[in-house]
């Protein structure tokens, strides 16, 4: 079976713990507030020299799920000389490396499977990619995606390790009509001609319909629940939530977009992460502020430039990879 895409898919293989820490390592250095363009740079060398390098980085990067805001003091700018630098960042490294609390811990144990980081196609932060499988399916994968194909003579079969796709099923052509199937931890998704998309979220699986219908099955139930074109639902391993309507005719990250309204910004600024390298970080004073808009995906400064316009506050880069959300 052969599959066409328009990137070559990268030979990823599962970084070690060794790379973990060198990974946090760079983390901790570009966090404490006091990296050097040098250090910037080193740290972009280190990123491209292998494969498994950049992925133990994006891996690295969700640690802010864990441990939430660094505090501000640990990073404040007006902290200088080699002495403070160096207490800074041996604080951060406690943070992040503490006994089985640590972010390595985390990433080894309780982050994304290590079959996600072998899956046959995969998609970085900030990424998108355009596949044709072997039955002329057109699916499109969303920013930090990994997936696992398996088309046999009886079924047609997407495994979703991680992420977000968008799939337009082809007719199919084999004598034996195989059945078309997303499979994410909590289900699966069987398309009945149809145009729809897919996300897997941590505990939660997402459905959205634009033309046709599919039919959605938790692991753990044998209650099947149709999702009909103009409608969408979450699902969990054991139910299917009620179904939501669906006002567009595609999802509006394969324009380029993120469309929200009335989205409070702590879940605006998750969401907005999941297309940038680093991290994001809204202040508790204004994580309840509500956002509506349209941003560019392709272009997330300008996305929060446009914030500290809209609403009272201001955008702090501590680093290229480190950006604060604060009261202005």
């Amino acid at each position: 079976m052969s599959h066409r895409s328009n990137t070559s898919p990268a030979s990823i293989q599962p970084e070690s713990d060794a790379i973990l820490n060198e990974a946090l390592q760079w983390l901790v250095t570009l966090w404490s507030g006091e990296a050097t363009r040098d250090e910037q740079e080193a740290c972009e060398r280190w990123r491209r020299a292998n494969p498994a390098h950049e992925a133990a980085w994006e891996r690295v990067q969700s640690v802010d799920n864990r441990l939430g805001a660094v505090p501000s003091n640990l990073a404040a700018p007006t902290l200088r000389g080699a002495r403070q630098r160096a207490r800074r960042r041996a604080v951060l490294r406690s943070l992040l490396f503490a006994g089985g609390t640590g972010a390595l811990a985390w990433a080894t144990s309780e982050g994304p499977s290590w079959r996600s980081w072998a899956a046959d196609y995969r998609t970085a932060s900030g990424e998108q990619r355009s596949l044709v499988l072997a039955d002329g399916t057109n699916l499109i994968m969303n920013t930090g995606t990994a997936l696992d194909v398996r088309f046999t003579a009886g079924e047609r079969r997407i495994l979703l390790r991680s992420g977000e796709i968008y799939v337009a099923t082809a007719h199919e052509t084999a004598a034996l009509y195989r059945a078309f199937i997303v499979e994410t931890a909590q289900g699966s998704v069987q398309a009945l001609g149809t145009r729809f998309a897919v996300r897997q979220d941590g505990a939660v699986s997402y459905v959205a319909v634009y033309e046709g219908a599919v039919s959605v099955l938790p692991a753990h139930s044998t209650q099947a629940q149709r999702v009909d074109a103009g409608q969408s639902t979450t699902f969990v391993a054991d139910r299917v939530s009620a179904l939501s309507p669906v006002a567009a005719d595609s999802p509006d990250w394969t324009r380029g977009l993120l469309v929200v309204e009335q989205m409070r910004l702590d879940a605006f600024v998750r969401e907005l992460g999941r297309y940038r390298s680093g991290f994001v970080h809204a202040d508790p004073a204004v994580a309840a502020l509500r956002v509506s808009g349209v941003f560019p995906l392709g272009d997330t400064d300008r996305a929060l430039a446009s914030l500290q316009r809209a609403l009272p506050v201001r955008i702090q880069y501590v680093t290229r990879y480190w950006v604060a959300i604060r009261p202005a």
